[in-house]
């Protein structure tokens, strides 16, 4: 049975950063068709253009994503998100950050500076449960 899960993956790209390269990412590591993606052109501090870079994915396409996310992420970086689960989660909400640069090339690792931000929601009606359920959404295969 399918929860209940709703991810979001979003970004900041500057006018120097070719937005071609984050869709080539995005759909050779997790599937994801241009036309589920939006792109946002926003003004910067000194009139620079600016695009905001979203997806939003819900129930079997969020399932799907998370599976490949977990599957694509090293274990080492895994053990580091498992144990710190509550700096992670904020308001029944999973967040992560990862690195854009390294995106572009196809691989996965946690970092704070310029990232590319994934967020994961299922609801969790027993609030003891909330980090278990987590854990348990992580290990999926």
């Amino acid at each position: 049975m399918t929860r209940k899960i709703v991810a979001k993956i979003g970004m900041i790209l500057h006018a120097t950063e070719d937005y071609r390269k984050i869709y080539d990412s995005l759909y050779d590591i997790f599937g994801i068709e241009k036309d589920k993606i939006s792109l946002d052109k926003l003004s910067g501090h000194f009139g620079n253009p600016i695009f905001m870079l979203s997806v939003e994915m819900k129930k079997k396409y969020a399932e799907g994503f998370l599976k490949k996310m977990v599957s694509i992420i090293s274990k080492t970086q895994m053990t580091d998100i498992l144990e710190d689960l509550e700096g992670r989660i904020n308001d029944a909400t999973l967040y992560l950050r990862f690195s854009k640069q390294k995106f572009i090339k196809k691989t996965l690792i946690l970092e704070e500076k310029d990232p590319i931000r994934i967020s994961i929601y299922t609801p969790v009606y027993v609030k003891k449960e909330l980090y278990s359920t987590y854990r348990k959404l992580l290990t999926i295969k």
